[in-house]
């Protein structure tokens, strides 16, 4: 299922395919292994206390109050053990998530970097890409889909990393097609309009090879469908499937209002870049034609910051 998939079901729905799975995982590897390590640690002085008993018939289990006292004490010296060992196994668990999660990203960024031997804007194009994605995506907190934003566990940072792979169908478009200065005729249009399912057949690939070594999705999921759908458009004339709606995924309406706003106020070989207010105006036209309309009304408000933030990155 896409994330555009999930909205508009109930919200039991909701609950049971994204939190229920996530919670119930959860659960049981982590909360059964440190709830089982703290029973083994708090009832091994009672139990001690209770076989020496029945093997001595000189004591009684409990008989006196220093007998109970001596218990507890090592009850919670071994609750403080426990603890203690729970507390070094988050953080190394913590340590070796931010290592795998750093080396996931290292390699996105080298993927994608792929492309920047033939296309020089396209290191800072995808630094663009990732501040404005952050500013969008924080902004629709406020819209109709911050709940289904919030309750993904690190959507934005995942959004972030897996935009960079938006283009990345293109290391298979020649540079003659790629870097044309003029206008592309129609058969080079089409050749073009490919990289998108070339990039999604490549990110499918390496996903389903994470999965399998790893045993679960990474953000090569989410950067499929936004390499497959960016070029989608809200009333269904965009490509290469003609999605229409929420038929897109979210993910790629974010990164295609995003990525166009990039692309026309920006320098390329074939045009000049638009100001700023132009590209608004252009974005706000194509309000339920291009865009989703809830992603150009968020946009309207965030627009200086996306200034702001090419200024900065350039």
């Amino acid at each position: 299922m896409n994330d555009g998939e999930i909205l508009g079901v109930s919200q039991g729905q909701f609950m049971r395919r994204t939190l229920w799975p996530v919670a119930s995982t959860y659960l049981k590897k982590r909360h059964f292994k440190y709830l089982l390590l703290l029973s083994v640690l708090v009832f091994a002085p009672i139990l001690r206390e209770l076989i020496f008993g029945i093997f001595s018939h000189h004591h009684l289990p409990f008989a006196t109050t220093e007998d109970i006292i001596h218990t507890l004490i090592e009850v919670a010296f071994m609750v403080s053990l426990g603890c203690l060992l729970i507390f070094l196994d988050i953080k190394i668990m913590k340590e070796k998530r931010f290592e795998l999660k750093m080396t996931q990203t290292v390699a996105i960024e080298a993927l994608a970097s792929l492309a920047e031997y033939r296309d020089a804007e396209t290191a800072e194009h995808l630094l663009r890409i990732r501040a404005f994605i952050e500013i969008l995506t924080e902004s629709l907190k406020e819209s109709r889909y911050g709940r289904y934003i919030m309750c993904q566990d690190g959507y934005i940072e995942d959004l972030m990393n897996a935009s960079v792979l938006h283009d990345i169908g293109k290391i298979a478009v020649p540079d003659a097609i790629l870097i044309k200065p003029g206008r592309l005729t129609e058969e080079e249009f089409e050749t073009i309009k490919r990289h998108t399912i070339l990039g999604s057949e490549i990110l499918l690939a390496a996903d389903n090879q994470f999965r399998k070594r790893v045993g679960k999705q990474s953000y090569l999921t989410l950067a499929q469908s936004i390499a497959e759908s960016h070029h989608e458009k809200w009333d269904g004339s965009g490509y290469p499937h003609g999605l229409a709606g929420e038929e897109i995924p979210l993910s790629a309406r974010i990164v295609a209002l995003c990525d166009v706003y990039d692309a026309v106020t920006s320098d390329r070989v074939y045009k000049k870049a638009w100001p700023h207010d132009q590209a608004v105006d252009y974005i706000e036209q194509e309000s339920g034609r291009h865009f989703d309309p809830i992603l150009v009304e968020t946009f309207l408000k965030v627009a200086p910051l996306f200034e702001k933030a090419k200024q900065a990155i350039n």
